[in-house]
């Protein structure tokens, strides 16, 4: 089962409200679905750091 980050929970959430016309697709909102992918790849990378550790700790 794969959990989604809460940056991709926040980036979906926003992107719904846009679509929904709750909010408006401006620039503030451009910058901040650009920093919340930014900080996604991030986590994503730290979660796949971590699994490895956590592999490599279970094969010695």
């Amino acid at each position: 089962m794969t959990t989604k980050s809460l940056p991709e929970l926040l980036q979906r959430s926003l992107q719904s409200h846009i679509e929904e016309a709750d909010l408006h697709a401006d620039e503030e909102t451009r910058q901040i679905l650009d920093k919340l992918s930014v900080l996604s790849a991030k986590v994503a990378e730290a979660k796949a750091k971590a699994l490895a550790r956590r592999a490599a700790g279970k094969n010695r």
